[in-house]
């Protein structure tokens, strides 16, 4: 979700209701009115390795930022507050201007389980965009929301997400979840060539929810293996990407 994925396939390829804890029959659940006024802390960290016969390259690119999150009825506003850019490739580091990014806003329908609907994004310049996709910074911003469990209990649910509840901490109900998705995909490249791609995905994350407010610290990591086979030639993209986030207030 960081770096432009889809390009490189394309190149070579609630706040909880009720109290959380016990599992007592409150299903976890975002309210918009629960996360008005919230500011969040985001480190996302992405390696993205491209292979290509025996040619191989590596990027590193790291984003910072500091949103904030004001609740207009149903919708969110998502403005961001901060944001730093880095990009290390062939050994070489260098920040990105983001000036143009800084207090860009988004607006989101956030539904009771965590998926999101995006209404309107921030513009953000190909120079940027083509490090970090921080267009698209919102889609899947907030974590799903748990399935109700028992301490120590397991669970899954749709699309193929398993669940297990952790050892409640400090007062905050603890989640761990797992996932794994796979895509294949066939089309015919601009010299008319078909090419056969496929795309696997294989996630984690753990997320704390506090009784009143929701989600207030959670991770992912997210390891992406696209694959494109044209002309007897397979070229593979290896994205790993670490999402560390903690609501400030």
């Amino acid at each position: 979700r960081d770096v432009r994925t889809a390009s490189v396939v394309a190149i070579i390829v609630g706040c909880m209701v009720g109290h959380p804890l016990g599992g007592q029959g409150a299903v976890p659940r975002y309210d918009a009115r629960s996360l008005n006024g919230a500011t969040f802390l985001e480190q996302v960290h992405t390696d993205v390795t491209t292979q290509s016969r025996s040619a191989e390259r590596r990027r590193m690119v790291v984003r910072t930022a500091q949103f904030g999150v004001v609740a207009r009825g149903d919708t969110l506003v998502v403005t961001a507050d901060t944001l730093d850019l880095r990009e290390t490739a062939d050994g070489v580091e260098q920040a990105i201007d983001v000036d143009a990014v800084i207090g860009g806003r988004w607006k989101l329908l956030l539904g009771g389980r965590g998926d999101a609907t995006v209404l309107t994004q921030p513009f953000v310049p190909g120079e940027i965009g083509d490090v970090s996709d921080v267009a698209i910074a919102m889609a899947d911003f907030f974590p799903p929301a748990p399935a109700i469990l028992a301490a120590g209990k397991e669970g899954s649910e749709p699309p193929e997400r398993a669940w297990r509840r952790m050892a409640d901490s400090a007062g905050l109900a603890r989640y761990h979840w797992s996932q794994q998705r796979h895509r294949d995909s066939s089309y015919v490249a601009a010299d008319s060539m078909p090419v056969q791609a496929s795309v696997d995905t294989k996630e984690d994350g753990d997320v704390a929810w506090d009784v009143a407010r929701g989600p207030v610290a959670w991770s992912r990591r997210i390891a992406t293996t696209a694959t494109s086979r044209f002309a007897g030639r397979t070229n593979r993209a290896v994205i790993d990407q670490r999402i560390v986030v903690r609501r400030m207030r």
